[in-house]
């Protein structure tokens, strides 16, 4: 078999019969470039990392000067949660390829992962003067926004992002993500029904569906899933959070205290869980309990000090503590 008819297989999706055509093809000649690419492909593609990653590699040392090989290499080696090295051959491409897209779209995304929001921002900057459209770099952007608190813009470039890739679940979960921020909540509930359809363990978009649901007053809507993340996990803390959220919706405020409580069990650095359980004690009159529930927050979350000690400090003025609220007070 010619190699063209083995890639014509390949691209008619009759991956074993491509793979045969490969192969009988390397017997022949063992080092040729395409072949060895097209095969370490065709091997990614069946979710063959280790035979990818060799066939790839081995064509990188042939040709280390092709972008696209590396591109590819470095792709297989994300999936592979070798960052370090996918990195390192996508930073190649891109001296490869100036223009490269795709690798400023995927630095930009490691970056991100690693904590280093400038440099992933500058990065998608970059990029989109190459492809203004890129869903890659657009989601980036709007995961930047979002993180920063600008929905608005967040909702802007991950709409377009969705428009141009609509069966990306990544892209919808962030846009649903972002139309909930936004308070757009049947937006963000369709978004994130699309996510869910294209990939049903999104933990993250089944939260914010849940949570899109009860600000929609769909409440048992909404319980069932967060049933569906502790059928999955009796532990998970967004289940549970939810959970409690559902019960407190409904005035049930002694079952949520108890599901705000398990959850804190789980993630005591949480001061949204905190901030819910100490309301409904309050609302039970058990204000030394509220008390006790958010200095301990204050303990496990100094980070979220600011949206912690306004609450507390009010709590502590209704007990008769006024010395401890005011000195609460000037240590913001």
């Amino acid at each position: 078999m010619i190699l063209e008819q083995a890639l014509e297989l390949h691209r008619s999706g009759d991956l074993a019969a491509a793979e045969n055509g490969y192969r009988a093809y390397l017997q022949s000649d063992g080092d040729n470039i395409d072949a060895l690419y097209l095969l370490g492909v065709l091997r990614h593609q069946l979710g063959d990392y280790d035979e990818a990653e060799s066939l790839l590699r081995h064509v990188v040392e042939l040709v280390p000067d092709h972008a696209q090989y590396r591109l590819v290499l470095g792709g297989v080696q994300l999936q592979r949660g070798q960052d370090d090295a996918a990195r390192a051959n996508f930073e190649s491409a891109l001296s490869l390829d100036p223009n490269c897209a795709q690798a400023y779209a995927t630095l930009g995304h490691l970056h991100l992962r690693s904590g280093d929001v400038a440099q992933a921002e500058t990065r998608f900057s970059v990029g989109r003067r190459i492809q203004d459209d890129d869903p890659a770099m657009l989601l980036g952007l709007g995961t930047i926004y979002l993180q920063r608190g600008e929905t608005d813009n967040a909702v802007k470039f991950l709409s377009r992002a969705a428009q141009n890739q609509p069966e990306d679940a990544a892209i919808q979960a962030s846009l649903g993500q972002a139309l909930f921020e936004q308070g757009s909540y049947a937006f963000a509930e369709q978004a994130l029904r699309n996510a869910l359809r294209l990939r049903r363990d999104l933990r993250l978009a089944r939260i914010y569906l849940g949570r899109s649901l009860i600000r929609q007053d769909r409440v048992e809507a909404a319980r069932e899933e967060f049933a569906t993340l502790l059928k999955r996990n009796d532990q998970d803390p967004g289940g549970l959070i939810g959970m409690g959220d559902v019960a407190n919706r409904q005035g049930h405020y002694g079952r949520a205290i108890k599901f705000y409580r398990r959850a804190l069990a789980v993630e005591p650095t949480d001061p949204g869980a905190a901030l819910a359980c100490a309301a409904c004690m309050e609302r039970l009159n058990d204000l030394d309990a509220a008390v006790q529930t958010l200095q301990a927050a204050l303990q496990h979350a100094p980070a979220a000090s600011a949206e912690l000690r306004a609450p507390l400090a009010l709590l502590l003025d209704k007990l008769g503590r006024r010395v401890e609220a005011r000195a609460l007070r000037k240590s913001e």
